[in-house]
C-alpha cells in the first residue's frame, strides 16, 4: 500500500468514525498550511531520502515553498500560513555575528519572495529557528504577516476570516520571560529550543482575545501545546510549551476553540483533550526534496452545520489527513 494512502488511513480510524452527519454541510473557509521548512545555505543531511523525519533534506526549500504557493493560488484558498522555522542557520559556522546575521537575514528574504507568489494573504508563526542569529525586530522586516500585527518585538496577533476566528502564538519566549534574539547579549541570547513558553501578558492578551467574540477559534503555535508523549513514544516532551498547560486551561475556559495547529516536531502527530483538537503537522523539510512527493504542507477546510464543526486537513507529499468534529454550545 502507498505509504501515504497507510498515514491518511491510520489517522482518520485514530480520530473518529466518519459519520456522514453534513448532509447540507456549509463550507465557511479553506486555507493552506505549511511548517519546517528550514530554509538555508546548508547542504542535505542525507544523500537518500529516508522515511525517518529526523533528517532534513534543505536544498529542496525554494522549489517546493514555491510549489506549495502556486498550488495554494489553484486551490483558491482564503490564505496561507507558514508554522515557523522558515529559516534555518549558515553553513559556515566560522563566520563572525554580522556575516551570520547577514546570510539569515537573506535567507529569510529569498524563502518570502518564493511563498509572496501566493496571491492572497500571508502569515507567520515564529519558530525557534527563526532567530538564531536575528531579533525578533529583524525577522519582521522580511517576513510580511497580512494586515495585522502584535505588540512590537512579538509575533502574537490575531484576525478574522470567514466567520472563523484565528488566534497566532509566540511561544519563543524562554522561561524568564526574555524574547528569543540571537543578538549576542541580548536577555533573550543564548536560548534552548528545551525552554520554549508563552509569558504571562502574553497569556493575559489570549485571554482577552478569546472573550471579544463568539466566533469558533483556530490556534497556530510553532512548539505543540500538547503532552504529546501520552500517544507517541518517541515524542521529546522538550518539544512542548512549558507552560502549555496554562494555555490548554485558557483555551478550555473559552470553549469556542476547534483546533489547534502546531509544527516543530517533524514526525507529526494528533491528539485530542477535552474536546479540542490538537494537530501537529510535518515538517515540509523532511523525507527528501522531490517538490510533489516529500513536499509536505496541507489544505484545512472549515465546515459547519448550525454548531457543529468538521474540519478537513488534507495533506500533501508525505503528511497525514484529518477528519475532525467539534461541538461547540450555542
Amino acid at each position: 500500500m502507498h505509504t501515504k494512502l497507510l498515514f491518511s488511513i491510520v489517522a482518520l480510524f485514530s480520530v473518529f468514525a466518519v459519520s456522514g452527519s453534513f448532509a447540507q454541510e456549509s463550507q465557511l473557509i479553506r486555507f493552506g498550511l505549511i511548517t519546517d521548512v528550514h530554509w538555508s545555505d546548508r547542504i542535505d543531511d542525507l544523500k537518500v531520502i529516508s522515511m525517518n523525519a529526523v533528517p532534513r533534506y534543505r536544498t529542496g526549500g525554494l522549489a517546493k515553498t514555491e510549489t506549495f504557493a502556486l498550488a495554494m493560488n489553484k486551490a483558491n484558498v482564503k490564505f496561507i500560513a507558514e508554522l515557523g522555522d522558515f529559516t534555518d542557520d549558515p553553513m559556515n559556522t566560522s563566520l563572525d555575528f554580522d556575516k551570520k546575521r547577514s546570510a539569515v537575514l537573506g535567507f529569510a528574504q529569498e524563502i518570502e519572495a518564493k511563498l509572496a507568489l501566493f496571491s492572497g494573504p500571508r502569515y507567520h508563526v515564529l519558530g525557534n529557528h527563526d532567530t538564531d542569529f536575528m531579533s525578533k525586530e529583524d525577522t519582521a522586516t522580511k517576513l510580511k504577516n497580512g494586515t495585522v500585527s502584535g505588540p512590537e518585538g512579538s509575533y502574537y496577533y490575531s484576525f478574522n476570516s470567514a466567520g472563523v476566528h484565528f488566534v497566532i502564538l509566540d511561544a519563543e519566549y524562554t522561561s524568564k520571560g526574555s524574547p528569543y534574539s540571537g543578538i549576542p547579549n541580548s536577555p533573550g541570547s543564548g536560548y534552548s529550543w528545551e525552554d520554549s513558553n508563552i509569558p504571562s501578558a502574553e497569556l493575559e492578551w489570549l485571554k482577552n482575545d478569546l472573550s471579544a467574540d463568539k466566533a469558533p477559534v483556530i490556534i497556530f503555535c510553532h512548539q505543540p501545546l500538547n503532552p504529546l508523549e501520552q500517544v507517541d513514544p518517541l515524542y521529546d516532551f522538550h518539544n512542548t510549551v512549558r507552560d502549555a498547560d496554562a494555555v490548554r486551561s485558557i483555551l478550555e475556559k473559552s470553549g469556542r476553540v476547534l483546533v489547534v495547529f502546531t509544527g516543530h516536531y517533524h514526525d507529526g502527530g494528533y491528539q485530542q483533550i477535552n474536546g479540542i483538537h490538537y494537530v501537529t503537522l510535518q515538517a515540509n523539510v523532511a523525507y527528501g526534496n522531490d517538490v510533489s512527493y516529500h513536499n509536505q504542507y496541507s489544505i484545512v477546510e472549515v465546515e459547519a452545520e448550525n454548531q457543529h464543526y468538521r474540519i478537513l486537513v488534507s495533506g500533501h507529499g508525505l503528511q497525514k489527513d484529518y477528519i475532525l468534529e467539534r461541538d461547540l454550545a450555542k
